[in-house]
């Protein structure tokens, strides 16, 4: 009787031993695949920073195009008035060489009359000359003897004398007056020659300004395409960013539901044990003691104090980027270095820097539920460690794609994101 129920109890504990190997097999293998989905999990965010500091580059590189764009459009417009300005400029000039070349016109009448006059006294004095030379002598005896006393010869001598001295007073002031419209004339025709050159060193100006301007305007065209191309290789990033952060999020679901099995391969190995030390122990009826799961229902608040909610859930304008958005999360405002709380009991799946999130912490609360907080200026827990709730995993801080200090925290249910202020508690 002693060796069958010793055979009994060898029966059974043989067979608890085997429930126990098959139990540490099973949790082995789910240990592998979620090590394997959290590998893969690992090279998709690798992936997804590598995108995103690509898109990056490009954004730098539109940005910088842009401000080219600027640059030359604010060029061609300072081009464009100077050319308006010389072209006002090249008008008054004009205008200049036109009244200089009327002063010039009516100098040279002024000229051409004095010439007129001065021919034609000329011409009286030559006549006057002439006839004295061939009739002097008797034209002036005949005077004196036609005059009919002493006084009127004197007075014939004189005229004739004044006459004389007048045709030469006449003739020295008309060359006098001569001189002076011509020195005018000269001095006009210099002025007009100087604006002249300048007129031309307008038209060369402005020919030069043309060119340049041709030149901006074919420099905006290409910055134009190259701009265009560039947003247009921008939106396949985007479109390559949303699908690869969709496919992290089903790796996210699989890596959570890995993760549950393994907690609760691991807590049939620890009833195992504990059913395997009571049958040592001859104790049938003993209570089997098992760890409980986490049992929070609901979300704390994260931080110690609420904060102003600068960015709800949902579509929004980016206060960066100005696109129209979807905003996966709610940010929260509060001041640098404010702790920040782990909402729910989990494990930290990430804790890790990236480009979006900057420093950031997802945890799996192995129930379907997983949270992010994002954006602080660093995190003190670790990939893998179990974080109670409450429990501190980080400060508020401004890294990655943000403007200011605060937390931006994300609730995931099943792998999609939900409205975080409808669970927290």
């Amino acid at each position: 009787m002693y060796k069958y129920r010793r055979l009994i109890i060898s029966l059974i504990a043989g067979i608890l031993i085997l429930s126990l190997m098959i139990g540490f097999v099973a949790m082995i293998a789910n240990a592998a695949k979620s090590d394997e989905i959290q590998d893969e999990l690992d090279e998709l965010e690798e992936e997804a920073e590598s995108l995103a500091a690509e898109r990056e580059l490009l954004g730098e590189e539109i940005e910088k195009t842009n401000d080219e764009m600027l640059d030359i459009a604010n060029q061609k417009a300072q081009v464009d008035q100077e050319i308006e300005l010389l072209k006002q400029e090249s008008e008054n000039v004009n205008e200049q060489i036109h009244q200089y070349n009327l002063l010039i016109s009516e100098k040279q009448t002024a000229l051409n009359e004095i010439q007129t006059e001065q021919e034609t006294l000329l011409g009286n004095y030559k006549t006057r000359i002439r006839a004295i030379q061939e009739h002097g002598e008797i034209s002036y005896l005949s005077a004196l003897l036609n005059a009919e006393s002493f006084a009127d010869m004197l007075l014939y001598r004189v005229m004739i004398d004044e006459i004389s001295k007048a045709d030469e007073q006449m003739m020295a002031d008309l060359r006098e007056k001569a001189i002076d419209v011509l020195t005018a004339k000269e001095e006009l025709d210099n002025q007009r020659g100087l604006l002249e050159d300048k007129m031309r060193e307008l038209s060369e100006n402005e020919e030069l300004l043309a060119e340049k301007r041709a030149e901006s305007d074919a420099l905006l065209a290409d910055l134009y395409i190259l701009c265009a191309e560039l947003l247009e290789d921008d939106e396949k990033y985007e479109a390559l960013e949303a699908e690869l952060s969709e496919e992290i999020a089903q790796k996210e679901v699989e890596y959570q539901k890995a993760k549950q099995e393994e907690y609760e391969a691991y807590l049939a190995q620890q009833q195992q044990q504990q059913q395997q030390q009571q049958n040592n122990n001859n104790s049938s009826n003993g209570d089997g003691g098992s760890s409980s799961a986490p049992t929070d229902v609901y979300f704390m608040y994260p931080l110690s104090y609420y904060g102003v909610v600068t960015s709800s859930y949902g579509y929004r304008v980016h206060p960066i980027t100005g696109n129209y958005s979807f905003h996966n999360g709610v940010d929260l405002a509060v001041g640098q270095g404010t702790p920040i709380y782990a909402s729910r009991s989990g494990y930290v799946s990430t804790a890790e820097y990236n480009y979006a999130y900057g420093y950031y912490v997802t945890i799996n609360h192995m129930d379907g539920f997983s949270s992010l907080y994002g954006h602080m200026t660093h995190y003190v827990v670790s990939s893998g460690e179990y974080v109670s709730q409450g429990q501190v995993i980080g400060y508020v801080g401004s890294t990655g794609y943000s403007t200011g200090p605060h937390l931006h925290f994300t609730i995931y249910c099943n792998g999609s994101t939900v409205n975080p202020m409808n669970y927290i508690g």
